[in-house]
């Protein structure tokens, strides 16, 4: 629609995103969202197994997708985001990981005589809506991002309201007071800011990584898909603890249903289950590296 407007228009909704940049503060009409439940699978009476979509103002999501570029700018040019964090990067894929797990499995299982790796998918419970905002804040402040831009997405976020809608009827407005928005641009680059944290602390803690050339890894990431590595069972451990360290501090739950040990090695079918790795006291479930979806047999 602006594409194809006029220039009186064009230099309006100019004119108006300029108010709003200089100004700091996201006007009330953007920040009100109408929420529809989309049956994902399963019983439909579980609220757990329905997804929200939210419709916000157009206005507002073209503004907050250039607000968006900038942002992004400056996390590359700082490099404020891990190396290993590729989710919702320019230039990346999901297939990236997985070559790169691909390599792993390659140079350390099948070219080493006892070779393996320890591997640890997680599985965070219903991670982009957990994000605690005021942990968000302080999380922004740290990268370096402040000013008008800080101001804009706190105000974004203390004075968000939302509606729900559900057969042709919706509630009154109410507040969010946990998660980033949905169907906003800004929404990944937050979570990537939130998360990164993690993916700092795993760096900076001495347990062992897997080389590659000239870089260890301990860990993948593609947003709040986490993979974590090691060659031994001890630093898989360590990496757990880690985890639910920051998990705790940080507001943040895993799905133990969806969160599994693989133990690559050159006899898959012959796993030692002996090995157990415990997250907040539950110990983690094996799985057979061949009935990964992504992974497959190798």
């Amino acid at each position: 629609m602006l594409k194809n407007s006029t220039p009186e228009l064009q230099n309006a909704v100019l004119k108006l995103f300029n108010m709003v940049l200089t100004s700091g503060c996201f006007p009330d009409v953007w920040n009100q969202g109408l929420i529809s439940p989309i049956h994902k699978s399963g019983d439909k009476s579980d609220p757990n197994n329905y997804r929200g979509i939210c419709v916000n103002s157009n206005l507002g999501k073209v503004f907050c997708s250039i607000l968006n570029s900038r942002i992004q700018t400056f996390l590359q040019e700082k490099n404020v985001i891990s190396k290993c964090q590729i989710g919702f990067l320019p230039n990346h894929r999901t297939t990236d990981h997985i070559y790169t797990l691909h390599t792993l499995i390659n140079k350390h299982v099948h070219q080493k005589k006892e070779g393996k790796i320890f591997a640890c998918f997680i599985d965070f419970k219903k991670a982009f809506d957990s994000i605690w905002h005021e942990g968000l804040f302080y999380k922004i402040l740290q990268t370096g991002l402040g000013g008008k831009v800080y101001d804009l997405i706190k105000c974004m976020y203390t004075e968000n309201k939302c509606a729900i809608k559900i057969k042709n009827q919706r509630t009154e407005l109410f507040s969010q007071s946990r998660g980033v928005r949905q169907g906003c641009s800004l929404s990944p680059n937050l979570f990537n800011i939130y998360i990164n944290e993690l993916a700092d602390m795993l760096d900076q803690y001495p347990a062992p990584g897997l080389t590659l050339f000239d870089t260890e890894v301990k860990y993948l990431l593609y947003a709040d898909d986490l993979v974590l590595l090691s060659p031994t069972k001890e630093g898989i451990q360590q990496n757990l603890n880690i985890l639910e360290q920051y998990c705790h501090n940080w507001a943040l739950a895993v799905n133990f249903k969806k969160t599994k040990i693989m133990i690559f090695q050159k006899k898959p079918r012959c796993q030692n289950h002996k090995y157990k790795f415990t997250l907040n006291n539950t110990i983690i479930e094996h799985t057979p590296w061949s009935d990964h979806i992504c992974i497959g047999k190798l």
